[in-house]
């Protein structure tokens, strides 16, 4: 919808320039994921700029228009946010607690606003070969800095070895963040050319091992086998009840092989085998594996004495290292648990809201992976089940990380809730102010 201006010339509405302006704002959201570092106060970031613009804009966008703002995964955040609320109200650090549960107010309108931009026409498309573009970019700067030798950018940090961190500040959330960068590549078909396309998995894998992650490696055989599986299962379609069939065969010759291995090459040995190594590489891999497995253990048990004197509620948000350091426990850590913290920090409710989360997620997924090709919003994304896999990786790291608080799992979250969704009538952004 436009106006003419005394010229005769058409001028744009208002709220056609905020729609653009938004999806300029949550494009740049996607480009600069990466760059948390320098970090600001609540464990802001850079990035952070773009993520509240695009929260603020949206906003304006949908008064403007007249535009009711869909809430995806409302029952679950709804859960989540009170859950969290009563625990930081009667748990021990109340602030602490209610910080936290800022910060992760945050991330659901974040949520909410890109859910809502990217049902517009092509900003899906837009949103995905951003963060894709970006993320091969990004790898191929860290990759040059490590062959030249350039330090300041390779983010090598004093704490962590000679992992390379770039500017994400934490091994974990880098491996993360380039094995989902991976299979937006894959979901988007970004870059275009084959043989660009090709170049990109290389430089994301190249950048993965370079944050020397184990959890980051079992994230991508994790997507990986699900998107063979899929692929076995698309391929079997064909003849009525054996898709499922031909899924769950790939996947137990994959258990099988994986457990055949482990009998033959016992995984003590080969962690003692990588830990006497002489490649720092092997040594900060294989060889820590078993010593993080132990702290991760002793953390669990600890965070679980934690749960005991509030069992009903839950001790807060994000309190659970305060609490352990506070107590003098010897592993003095956040929870790197989403399960676990789900239970600790915000009691049996946390747990429920958890599950509603993740039901509501696979059964978006569902959706999205049932779509006919080339219609609805999935004409804007070759290859859904690239977005399904990596939230199948990201379930898997809930085990050992807090991904919860990963800005680029609710990216996922919502591309995901705009695949299982309706498009939008046409004249929905022309109705005009109310």
């Amino acid at each position: 919808m436009t106006t003419l201006t005394t010229t005769g010339r058409p001028a744009t509405v208002p709220y056609e320039a905020l729609g653009r302006t938004t999806a300029a704002a949550a494009c740049a959201a996607m480009v600069f994921q990466p760059v948390l570092r320098p970090a600001g106060p609540g464990n802001s970031a850079p990035v952070d700029v773009f993520t509240m613009a695009t929260v603020v804009l949206s906003v304006l966008w949908a008064a403007t228009c007249g535009r009711r703002l869909g809430v995806p995964y409302g029952l679950a955040w709804a859960l989540l946010l009170l859950s969290g609320a009563i625990a930081g109200l009667a748990g021990p650090l109340p602030g602490l607690s209610l910080m936290n549960l800022a910060r992760e107010i945050l991330l659901l309108a974040w949520c909410v606003a890109l859910f809502n931009i990217a049902r517009r026409p092509g900003v899906l498309r837009l949103l995905t070969a951003a963060l894709a573009y970006a993320a091969v970019f990004w790898a191929s700067v860290l990759v040059a800095a490590t062959l030249l030798g350039l330090t300041g950018i390779e983010g090598v940090s004093p704490t962590e070895g000679d992992r390379k961190l770039f500017t994400l500040g934490d091994p974990n959330y880098a491996a993360t963040y380039w094995v989902v960068s991976l299979f937006m590549v894959y979901a988007a078909r970004r870059p275009r050319t084959p043989l660009l396309r090709w170049y990109g998995y290389v430089m994301l894998l190249w950048a993965l091992l370079l944050s020397q992650s184990n959890g980051g490696v079992l994230e991508l055989c994790v997507g990986l086998l699900f998107l063979a599986a899929y692929k076995a299962y698309q391929a079997s379609r064909a003849h009525p009840g054996s898709g499922p069939i031909a899924a769950g065969a790939l996947v137990l010759a994959v258990v099988i092989t994986v457990g055949a291995s482990a009998a033959a090459a016992p995984l003590a040995q080969v962690q003692e085998w990588a830990r006497l190594s002489d490649r720092t590489e092997l040594v900060n891999t294989l060889g820590r594996s078993g010593t993080s497995t132990d702290q991760r253990s002793t953390l669990v048990r600890e965070s679980l004495e934690l749960y005991q004197p509030h069992w009903l509620t839950g001790s807060g948000p994000g309190t659970t290292k305060q609490l352990l350091q506070d107590q003098q426990f010897a592993y003095a850590k956040e929870a790197h648990d989403d399960y676990v913290a789900a239970l600790v920090e915000r009691g049996p409710l946390g747990v429920v809201a958890l599950l509603a989360l993740m039901s509501g997620a696979a059964l978006r997924c569902s959706r999205a992976l049932r779509a006919p090709p080339e219609s609805g919003y999935a004409a804007q994304l070759p290859r859904p089940a690239g977005l399904v896999a990596a939230l199948a990786g990201l379930a898997v790291a809930g085990a050992y990380y807090e991904v919860l608080h990963f800005r680029f799992l609710w990216v996922l979250l919502a591309l995901v809730a705009v695949l299982a969704s309706p498009v939008d009538e046409p004249a929905t952004d022309r109705e005009g102010p109310p």
